[in-house]
């Protein structure tokens, strides 16, 4: 359950502080930093640590006071919605949270090794702030990851799981020393290639890079691709009209979200009924396609089984809503011919 209360404000002692009291009384306030958030939500990691039996992310939400308002343990292969909507994994109560305002996908590694961190932007315009105190559409990390969004703090720590919090240090301060720093890397500037790696410990034991690596928001679609671009073909057939889409694998790797919203990449506004606004994310990454349901009302199905991320085959279909069919395609590779 969330643990959430209201802000209180105290009236000043002269005319001016009085004026404005109302208005700092609904101030909420900032986010607390990497450090301070970890040191308030450390007890609450430490639990889902002891209670999580295999690899996971462990993912916490402080607020501005320091107040741990929702914690989740998301498994390999799994996705985890934050946001408003009381279909949200990780609820952050706030009217200027978005309903559906970021995804964070647990990408699986080695066998028993802790999962790497994927963390998108749902295109709301309110983009998440990592450790440097700089804006970010889209991260990869390995290792912890703090994101904070209005006055939320949020870390997700990647952990083997076994009942490792066994091994952690008793005090919060002794185990944020015991984190290596975080090394940031920009993908899109060109200087992306240069990059240090330091290999330290986790709280548990293992080695791993602490690399955090920035990416470009989710793309906005506009037409076709170029046909010697294509690498897979989206058709979507509705109650009222069926349409096409080919995709780039440049376009596909950074995500491309569907819904009723102009924010999205595929705008499914006359597509058909109990489709949500942010309804679905589809996604390569570690080589797989991935559709990942958005927090939808009506949900995303394959067949009877409703799901909520699911690998693509090379040939697949899913339903969204009550009358909308997705069929993805990859598209053949062209080879090349001489003479």
């Amino acid at each position: 359950m969330s643990e959430y209360s209201g802000i209180h404000g105290m009236w000043g002692g002269n005319e001016g502080t009085r004026v404005r009291a109302p208005w700092a009384r609904r101030r909420r306030p900032g986010p607390l930093d990497a450090r301070e958030a970890f040191r308030a939500a450390y007890g609450r990691l430490k639990s889902l640590a002891d209670v999580t039996r295999g690899p996971a992310v462990l993912g916490v939400a402080v607020d501005g006071r320091g107040r741990v308002v929702d914690a989740v343990s998301v498994e390999p292969g799994h996705s985890l919605i934050i946001g408003r909507h009381t279909g949200c994994g990780l609820r952050l109560p706030s009217d200027t949270i978005a309903l559906r305002q970021l995804v964070l996908y647990a990408q699986s590694g080695a066998p028993g090794a802790a999962p790497d961190v994927r963390l998108w932007d749902l295109n709301t315009e309110q983009l998440f702030h990592t450790e440097d105190g700089e804006p970010n559409a889209a991260v990869i990390a390995q290792g912890l990851l703090y994101a904070a969004v209005e006055e939320y703090s949020l870390l997700f720590l990647p952990t083997r799981g076994g009942g490792s919090a066994r091994s952690w240090p008793e005090w919060a301060e002794e185990a944020w020393e015991a984190l290596p720093p975080r090394h940031f890397i920009d993908q899109r500037a060109p200087s992306a290639d240069r990059r240090r790696h330091s290999r330290h410990l986790r709280l548990d034991g293992q080695e791993y890079h602490t690399n955090v690596t920035r990416l470009g928001p989710l793309m906005l679609l506009s037409g076709h691709e170029r046909p010697e671009a294509a690498w897979g073909s989206l058709r979507l057939v509705g109650a009222e009209r069926e349409e096409e889409h080919h995709i780039s694998l440049a376009r596909l790797e950074q995500g491309v979200l569907l819904g009723r919203y102009e924010r999205c990449g595929i705008v499914l506004a006359a597509e058909g009924l109990g489709l949500s606004r942010v309804h679905l994310l589809l996604v390569r990454t570690g080589g797989e396609v991935l559709a990942i349901d958005t927090a939808s009302t009506n949900g995303t199905w394959r067949g009877p089984v409703e799901v909520q991320t699911t690998v693509l085959e090379d040939s697949d279909s899913l339903e969204l809503g009550e009358s909308l069919v997705l069929h993805w395609r990859r598209l053949p590779r062209r080879s090349s011919t001489m003479g």
